[in-house]
């Protein structure tokens, strides 16, 4: 007897399995985790398939040992299979990430939790109880919720209906898997974050695997950790771009892997999130969109028609007049203004030049006297006279929050003014908050009651001016985001933007809005109705990737309706091409991928979401 065993190591994409000598004293079947001598050293391997022949003439090594309380179902193993085609990655490379290597010792550490009170306003139970009974005759379902706080409500109210299911609760970061935990009063779900330990992992996801009900509660690592005896996936904050692996295989998206196990093992699936995307309203039927049914108040303020009386650059009249309003009654005001510095960039009055990082190409943020990149941190003096045309008119642009709270201090010289953001921690006590988005990622507690008592968005648009495929979906995400923190305060949200209608439009009717961006992007063969990946190249020498990326690009012609960017450089330098391709045609582009070596690094789903 044969054993083909993948082994748990990081394979080339190229490479598949190995025969291994199956010992009859060992019962061997497909998905049992095994022990294999792999060159001089001894590791764990995930066996593929039995085969009933002779080694013909080819001497082999024989399986050591098998693993008695583990193994993959078969079609728990067929779904690995699939995600590594889906990823153009070796399936072995797949098993590594996903299946943590058995411990030495079998003992499981209990995590005490203090449970803390999940509340919500009386005025909201009729919202909570509405959804929760949706959420019973459906299988599937999207969920615009102001907040994981909501959510969790929402998901305790089902749980509680439905005692006996085995759920996984998939949040975007550990912190809010920690948010969340200390709220399932009585559930005591088992965690997986990514951040344990192998033998933890191993122990953890061995006993969710041996329960019949119960809940797995974690982040994407957690949802590698699949069985199909699941009954309800629950994800939240679903359009968080942290359910996406980007920057290291394997690159994965939870979202997609959640669909996959929905439609393989019949597995409820319930999406929440502020607002929802394209992606979502091309997914889900009407009957499967749900909202929550309320909203904090909002004034959509136009900057242009509003420019000849603002009272400073960067505050309308409607905006300062709230502000007035709010600080009179001794309350307190949370501007948002996602752009640091004193300005957001540097330009060039003679030649438009946007002053640049040189080492990784972004655009630098203008501080008083420096220019900070901020993707890769390289600081450097502000220079006297432009680089390209050597032109001494150098002028900072869009404001900063740091100019904006100048800009404050001056109108209200009286007030305790506060910027939050990662390099700043600020006085969250303070009359007026000028935070970005850091604030909300980090330190936002949602539940726990937040004293603001107005929230103002100084620049919405901040999302649109990025040349992305996803800026529209971004700027939902935004606006609906901040308009949900105003609602868990019981303030009013006003937002100043140059792009007043589109906004009114999102804010009224966000599931309309978001079926106008499905049409306009089925206009420009965008996603969901395009797949878009990327794909690098690095060597040496740079004439080798030109080389390889042609020939990539020929190879790519021979689809039908494929698009193909034109050859750009990645952040390390290395050429790179975007390639989109129907849905439907996604299987003839990975097939090509598959055939490449590990020169070329591929993102096979770049723009999900």
């Amino acid at each position: 007897m044969i054993a083909e065993v993948y082994p748990l190591k990081r394979l080339p994409r190229k490479m598949a399995f190995f025969d291994y000598l199956a010992p009859d004293e060992l019962k061997l079947e497909k998905g049992s985790l095994v022990q294999i001598p792999y060159r001089s050293k001894v590791i764990w391997g995930i066996v593929k398939s039995i085969k009933d022949k002779p080694p013909r003439g080819i001497e082999l090594k024989s399986v050591l040992d098998v693993h008695k309380d583990f193994k993959l179902r078969e079609e728990e193993l067929s779904f690995f299979e699939w995600l590594a085609a889906d990823l153009a990655q070796s399936t072995a490379s797949i098993l590594l990430a996903a299946v943590p290597r058995p411990p030495k010792r079998s003992s499981v550490k209990h995590q005490p939790i203090s449970w803390l009170p999940l509340t919500l306003p009386s005025s909201e139970a009729d919202h909570l109880v509405r959804i929760v009974n949706q959420l019973g005759d459906r299988a599937k379902a999207f969920i615009q919720s102001p907040d994981i706080r909501r959510s969790a409500a929402v998901i305790m109210g089902y749980l509680n209906k439905h005692p006996d299911q085995k759920s996984v609760i998939l949040a975007p970061t550990t912190r809010d898997v920690e948010l969340v935990r200390s709220r399932l009063t009585g559930m005591d779900p088992i965690v997986i974050t990514g951040e344990e330990t192998n033998n933890e992992r191993f122990k953890r996801w061995q006993k969710f695997r041996s329960q019949d009900s119960g809940v797995l509660l974690g982040t994407r690592t957690a949802a590698l950790c699949i069985d199909q005896n699941v009954t309800s996936i629950f994800m939240l904050r679903a359009g968080d771009r942290n359910f996406k692996s980007a920057d290291r295989n394997p690159r994965y998206d939870a979202r997609q892997i959640v669909w996959n196990i929905h439609e393989r093992f019949a597995a409820n699936l319930f999406l929440f999130d502020v607002a929802p995307t394209p992606q979502t309203v091309s997914r889900f039927p009407e009957t499967e969109l749900l909202s929550w049914g309320a909203s904090a108040p909002v004034n959509v303020v136009d900057i242009h028609r509003e420019r000849p009386g603002n009272a400073s650059s960067s505050l309308t009249h409607s905006a300062v007049r709230l502000m007035e309003e709010v600080l009179s009654n001794q309350g307190r005001v949370l501007c948002v203004h996602n752009r640091k510095g004193v300005a957001s960039a540097l330009r060039c009055l003679d030649c438009s030049l946007t002053l640049t990082c040189t080492s990784c190409s972004t655009v630098q943020v203008a501080q008083t006297h420096t220019l900070e990149c901020p993707r890769c941190r390289q600081r450097v003096s502000i220079p006297i006279r432009c680089p390209s045309c050597n032109g001494v008119k150098l002028k900072p642009f869009g404001p900063g929050n740091q100019e904006v709270a100048r800009e404050l201090a001056k109108i209200f010289p009286t007030v305790s003014i506060s910027i939050i953001d990662r390099e700043h921690e600020g006085d969250p006590d303070a009359q007026i908050l000028v935070v970005t988005s850091y604030w909300y990622e980090s330190l936002f507690q949602p539940f726990k009651k937040l004293s603001v008592q107005a929230v103002i968005q100084i620049d919405a648009d901040t999302p649109l001016y990025s040349t992305s495929p996803t800026a529209v979906q971004s700027f939902t995400q935004s606006l609906w985001q901040w308009r949900s923190v105003a609602y868990s305060c019981r303030a009013p949200y006003l937002i100043q933007t140059s792009s007043s209608q589109l906004a009114q439009r999102i804010l009224d009717k966000p599931f309309d809005a978001a079926k106008e961006e499905l049409a306009a992007r089925q206009d420009y063969n965008l996603p969901p109705v395009y797949r878009w990946t990327r794909v690098s190249h690095r060597d040496e020498e740079p004439r080798k990737s030109q080389i390889a990326i042609d020939q990539l690009k020929n190879s790519i012609d021979d689809i039908q309706r494929a698009r193909v960017s034109a050859i750009g450089r990645g952040l390390d330098g290395s050429l790179q091409i975007e390639v989109g391709v129907p849905q439907d045609q996604i299987d003839q582009l990975l097939s090509i991928f598959t055939a490449l070596d590990d020169r070329y690094i591929i993102d096979t789903n770049v723009y999900n979401g």
